[in-house]
């Protein structure tokens, strides 16, 4: 029998990287694959269609996948959103545009619905809405030549995406690792032009320069805790607000129990906001 070898599978596999599958990306379970350390039936972006070309190709008895992934677009709430970065960083393919500190957008285009941009959201702002597309990315002009079918189509062009992604990220922490090497060649030329001080044994200088150093260190834990602190803050009323706002939509257009759900947590919110009022006005 020929050996199937890991990227021939990966040619079958959606490109989606969403990790359903449990592995860190499609050719990490291509390569399961290959070895015989897996099964046919875990991308749940490819549900059947692919689970039947895996067991054909690697002669093996088709099995029912054990989850299909509804075709979805992340969509962000740009009036929740606080541009903290955390989806661009998380999406696999760039799909998602924006700055820090700066509200984000999503390419519906590029994206290819794996989801992985919704659990590092602090704010709970981005959501996975359906679509009726047969496969995603909806864009096609990266594709290779000789993916003649749609969904061949739309795998190689998130497949390139994907690479120019990972592409970007090895050249993006090179430059930051030259940029350290750099600053720290230039602080150890400036350190060894300095004199040579006295050798000169002072118990005094000694004791001075340890209250110093442990003045420094307490310092640096106090502006990091600090730090922590004010962080934790903002995130923690970007949260409410966004939960505000989910509130207040619900309201307006919601289901009579999602108003109801809704009404109980504006009541919860006004009457904690008359307490801490009150606690502010007493002090």
């Amino acid at each position: 029998m020929i050996p199937i070898h890991a990227e021939q599978i990966n040619q079958l596999l959606p490109q989606t990287q969403c990790r359903e599958c449990g592995f860190s990306g499609c050719l990490p379970y291509a390569q399961a694959l290959a070895q015989g350390e897996t099964t046919t039936n875990l991308c749940s972006a490819g549900g059947e269609t692919v689970a039947q070309d895996l067991a054909d190709l690697l002669g093996v008895a088709y099995q029912s996948p054990v989850k299909i992934q509804a075709k979805v677009l992340a969509w962000i709430d740009e009036t929740v959103c606080i541009g903290c970065t955390a989806c661009i960083r998380a999406c696999p393919v760039d799909a998602i545009m924006g700055a820090s500190k700066y509200m984000h957008t999503v390419l519906a285009d590029e994206c290819t619905g794996c989801g992985l941009c919704v659990a590092p959201c602090p704010v709970d702002c981005i959501h996975l809405q359906p679509v009726a597309d047969a496969f995603l990315p909806r864009n096609r002009h990266l594709a290779d030549e000789n993916a003649h079918e749609t969904r061949f189509q739309a795998a190689s062009h998130a497949q390139a995406r994907y690479q120019w992604h990972t592409q970007r990220k090895a050249r993006d922490d090179a430059e930051r690792r030259a940029k350290i090497a750099q600053r720290e060649a230039a602080t150890q030329s400036l350190q060894q032009q300095k004199p040579a001080p006295q050798s000169t044994f002072s118990p005094a200088d000694l004791i001075a320069q340890a209250m110093k150093k442990a003045q420094a260190q307490q310092t640096q834990r106090v502006e990091t805790n600090n730090r922590d602190h004010f962080r934790e803050t903002q995130i923690r009323k970007a949260q409410e607000k966004a939960t505000y706002s989910r509130a207040m939509h619900k309201m307006q257009y919601g289901s009579d129990s999602e108003k109801a759900e809704a009404l109980q947590w504006l009541r919860q919110y006004k009457a904690e906001q008359e307490r801490l009022q009150a606690e502010k006005s007493a002090s």
